[in-house]
């Protein structure tokens, strides 16, 4: 009974925080609380009514609850919040061990509440995102979908990392675009805190950081050729403070365990770190690209476009052999007309720098998965991660309105052929 008590304070508490954050705003209310319901309905079914279905809870989602329950049992309250913390997987164990220690209970009915709470919160990140980026009516319907994405729903009440990895990468993101449009320095604070911690917990967005430096260093290049004096005073030192965070990273360890921890990204080879990630290392059902192995560069530049394309878009009706692989093919569906609708946004998006680094960041983030996901039923569960910033990349997706080019002038604009829809 406790843990009963304990676990729907925590919902209340959330649906009392969408309340307060959008007491202003019925019509994002709305949409948050559409995400919550449909989050908390999903625990319920899994938790209360029937326990087993595949995709409801992970095959991590053990995993974390033991190592977790070891970090309860063995240190004290006062000793889990001291430094120093490990990183990775076995952070969010360590973030689980001290919820129990805080409620007294070892019960992970309580974590799912409470990543319940970020995956709404996420949905409120793709909101300010997408308004900053498109204006307020796509930013609604951006959340919208978020909040309705199936399997984006599922993983949001799981008890394993997505949920706090996602939102805090989002927090990063949406920092990020905050200070691209007005300057403000604690947009910068944010951006350090929303993508350390989502790094710390798991190394996707480490590449979304990697491909951001690349972009920057030719906006600097760029900026310098054309004397756009204050874009490249801007540029640099937003350069700057992620290379002083991937120091960091690279001297302590933290949160590069996949890579070898300390010393990792200055210490790897390029021949090596390909030879480790191109290895085979395909096995099971679900296992595609089988053979496919990779030993230099050229290997490299060949093979990500088809890791990609199966990272994104497996399974293939091919490979399905499970009626519940029609999931999968679903879910391949919706990301294939996610990302037909970034390539049919592309002239605006090449047209705005802010979107256009976005862009940038998710091929990084997309580059990464490709190469350290071997099968489509681990491909499900990483690809979620980076759905909410695609959906943000998408706007020419929704209904009534039309992308017109100017091939002379090199714009693009969005008109709305229903005047009473226009924004």
């Amino acid at each position: 009974m406790y843990d009963f008590i304990i676990t729907w304070s925590i919902i209340l508490l959330a649906a009392l925080l969408i309340q307060l954050n959008t007491s202003e705003d019925s019509r994002l209310k709305k949409v948050l609380y559409i995400a919550f319901i449909a989050r908390l309905l999903v625990m319920v079914f899994d938790v209360y009514i029937y326990s087993g279905l595949p995709y409801l809870t992970a095959a991590d989602a053990g995993g974390f609850h033991r190592r977790a329950v070891m970090f309860y049992n063995t240190y004290t309250i006062q000793e889990l919040l001291s430094p120093p913390y490990p990183s990775g997987s076995g952070l969010y164990s360590y973030m689980m061990a001290i919820f129990y220690s805080i409620f007294g209970t070892a019960n992970n009915s309580i974590i799912r509440a409470i990543n319940i709470l970020a995956g709404v919160f996420t949905v409120y990140n793709i909101y300010h995102i997408s308004n900053m980026m498109w204006g307020r009516k796509i930013a609604l319907q951006n959340a919208m979908i978020l909040a309705l994405f199936p399997l984006v729903i599922v993983y949001a009440q799981n008890p394993i990392r997505e949920s706090f990895v996602v939102y805090f990468m989002t927090l990063g993101f949406m920092s990020y675009v905050s200070w691209y449009k007005y300057k403000k320095p604690h947009h910068l604070i944010f951006i350090i805190l929303g993508f350390s911690l989502s790094t710390a917990l798991h190394m996707g967005a480490l590449m979304a950081l990697l491909a951001l430096v690349v972009y920057n260093i030719w906006v600097m290049a760029n900026s310098m050729l054309k004397g756009k004096i204050s874009m490249l005073i801007h540029t640099f030192f937003a350069v700057s403070v992620v290379a002083a965070g991937l120091y960091y990273m690279n001297t302590t360890g933290w949160g590069l365990g996949t890579l070898g921890g300390e010393g990792a990204l200055s210490e790897f080879g390029v021949e090596e770190l390909i030879e480790e990630r191109g290895g085979d290392r395909r096995a099971g059902r679900a296992a595609y690209l089988k053979g496919m192995t990779a030993g230099n560069p050229v290997d490299v530049v060949w093979q990500t476009p088809i890791r990609a394309i199966f990272f994104l878009f497996s399974p293939f009706p091919w490979m399905m052999s499970s009626v519940w692989d029609l999931v999968g093919l679903f879910d391949a569906l919706l990301y294939i007309l996610i990302f037909w609708g970034i390539y049919k946004s592309f002239p605006l998006i090449k047209a705005d720098p802010v979107k256009l680094s976005v862009l940038f960041m998710l091929f990084g983030m997309i580059i990464a998965f490709a190469w350290g996901v071997t099968n489509f039923g681990t491909g499900l569960r990483h690809r979620a991660k980076l759905v909410p910033i695609a959906i943000c990349l998408a706007p020419h997706l929704y209904p009534l309105r039309k992308v017109v080019y100017d091939k002379v002038k090199g714009t693009a604009v969005v008109v709305w052929i229903s005047r009473r829809l226009r924004p």
